[in-house]
Parts: structure tokens; sequence; C-alpha cells
């Protein structure tokens, strides 16, 4: 089973970041879709959460059994507190949560970098760093 492209697995086997699976925007392909659903399952995730607008992949969730949780926020600070409320109830679960946006992952590489500042004391820059080595495009 293939890894999806950009993903960060920010906390292994506990919290990861990523494109939207099957890919953002005009690249979206419903076989890659659910190749990397499948991944995600069979690494341990339970819940998605969706920080797109559109509510797109929403039930292909639902078809393979996997909580989601669609939070269409501002890409800010404000944003990034709010998708950290939700993400911090869902990691009290066991299995792993998978946060996405469309196609750019900057956004949910900010919030798994919050997290893990938050969390575990790691400098917001390292894990930028970790989250570009992955594959993720961060914004600095």
């Amino acid at each position: 089973m293939n890894e999806p492209k950009r993903i960060w697995w920010a906390r292994p086997r506990k919290l990861c970041a990523l494109e939207r699976p099957g890919g953002g925007g005009r690249s979206h392909r419903p076989e890659r879709r659910h190749a990397d659903i499948e991944y995600l399952k069979a690494s341990g995730v339970h819940t998605v959460i969706s920080t797109m607008k559109t509510r797109h992949n929403l039930e292909a969730y639902e078809e393979a059994g996997l909580d989601w949780v669609h939070l269409p926020v501002d890409e800010d600070d404000d944003g990034v507190e709010q998708v950290l409320k939700v993400l911090r109830r869902k990691l009290r679960r066991a299995g792993a949560v998978a946060i996405h946006a469309n196609r750019r992952t900057d956004f949910v590489a900010a919030v798994c970098a919050a997290y893990l500042e938050d969390a575990y004391d790691v400098p917001v820059d390292e894990a930028l760093a970790r989250a570009a080595e992955a594959g993720l495009r961060p914004a600095r």
C-alpha cells in the first residue's frame, strides 16, 4: 500500500497532515482517493478533519467507516485555534487523526506545528521543517 502524496506524520500513529486524499483541485483522482483513504484506515486513522470550504470527500470517508469533521475555517490564527480545539478532543481517543485542506498544505502543517508546540514543546520552526521534509509546503 502506497503512502499518499504530501503526508506528514506529525506524531507517528497519532496525527498526520496531508493534502486532500485523492489530490486537490483539478488533479483530484477518485481511484487515488480510494487508495489514500485505505492507507489512512490501515494506519489507524479513525477521524479525518477537513478544513476545506467544500464538502468534497466527506461521503467517501463515511462509506469507508471513518469519522469526519468538516471545519471550513479561515486560515488565520483564529482558524488554527478552532481546529486545535477539535483536534485535541479527537486525539484523546485511541488511534490516529488525519487533517487536510484541499491542495495547499501550509495551513494543516501550521495546525500540527502549533499542536506539537503546545503539547510537546516542539519549536514551531522545527516542526515546520519536518513537515517540509515530508513533502508538505508550509509557509514560514
